[in-house]
């Protein structure tokens, strides 16, 4: 029962980092904000812009974004595949010849489509008009 316990609370910590990681984003740019002007900042050699940062706070949220977006399609390619998969595995198609005798076949004669000459004279053929 502790091993269990000790999985779901994993787990629950796992779904949790994954929810909270753009507020995480947010609390790491805020928490080391000086650093970032200082050193990490794509304008920090031109003041006069007042980024202060943000330039690298929006390539961090794109990252996150864009990790999201790539494990969503990811996840959607997955579902798709599993649902054809499980489609056409059920659907087998089997070939089997079918043994007739001569009888048989002297038999089923009228099942057999027309020549392409026969249809095409149906086809062809002017209307009856019945007075």
């Amino acid at each position: 029962m502790n091993g269990k316990r000790i999985i779901a609370y994993f787990l629950f910590a796992l779904l949790s980092i994954k929810m909270l990681l753009v507020p995480f984003v947010y609390l790491d740019f805020e928490l080391r904000k000086e650093f970032i002007i200082k050193n990490l900042c794509e304008n920090r050699f031109k003041p006069q812009l007042h980024c202060d940062g943000k330039c690298y706070l929006a390539k961090q949220l794109t990252k996150v974004a864009e990790g999201h977006a790539r494990e969503e399609a990811q996840k959607q390619q997955d579902t798709f595949k599993k649902i054809t998969q499980e489609v056409f595995d059920e659907l087998t198609f089997v070939f089997l010849p079918v043994q007739m005798t001569n009888a048989e076949r002297v038999f089923n004669i009228h099942y057999l489509p027309p020549t392409t000459s026969e249809f095409v004279a149906l086809l062809l053929r002017p209307p009856a008009f019945v007075f």
